[in-house]
This record gives C-alpha cells, sequence and structure tokens, in this order.
C-alpha cells in the first residue's frame, strides 16, 4: 500500500493530486474548472496535554480550524487569531491531539 495515494475511476474528468514531496499541499482539479485549485494545509501536534494550544503555522490569515484528539474525537474549543501566522486555542480539559488548519 502506498500512502497518500488516490486514485479516480477514469471515466471522471476529476482528479486529486497529493505530493509526497509537499506534505502541505493538495491539489484538486475538476473536469468542469480547468485550472487547478491548491489547498494548503498545516498539521499541528500537541504531544503535551494542555489546556491552550499555541499553534504557529505558514498559511498566513484566517485558516478553518479542527481539532481532535489522539482518539480521533473532534474537540471544539475557543480559537483566538493572534496574527496572520499564529493562532491560540482555548478548551476546558487539558488533552493531547492534532489541529488540521486550512
Amino acid at each position: 500500500m502506498t500512502t497518500n495515494n488516490v486514485t479516480i475511476d477514469e471515466s471522471t474528468a476529476n482528479q486529486v493530486i497529493v505530493d509526497s514531496e509537499t506534505a502541505n499541499l493538495v491539489a484538486v482539479r475538476t473536469g468542469a474548472v480547468p485550472s487547478v485549485a491548491i489547498i494548503r494545509r498545516y498539521t499541528h501536534t500537541q504531544a503535551v496535554p494542555a489546556t491552550t494550544w499555541a499553534i504557529v503555522h505558514d498559511l498566513t490569515g484566517k485558516p478553518s480550524v479542527t481539532i481532535v484528539d489522539t482518539s480521533d474525537t473532534h474537540v471544539v474549543g475557543d480559537v483566538t487569531y493572534n496574527s496572520t501566522t499564529s493562532i491560540t486555542v482555548a478548551f476546558t480539559a487539558a488533552f493531547a491531539g492534532y489541529a488540521y488548519l486550512t
């Protein structure tokens, strides 16, 4: 099994491109749109349980934030955008997990 490999049936005009050389880049091409949409992403790993996560990213702006714990359960927190490259997420209880920014 190959990591990051997505196969789409040739009968459709859609393509998903995952580049293992660029872990923060996913490109999606559809038959209806001749150009390629670039979706940048950033994954933050919070290894030490904490009630406040400080996340520095390279996406600029105000990315969408999805948080999961180490069991992949979705967790809701209060997101504060400190700058175009820094956010803080506050929770009611300390836990470890991942923040996915897009």
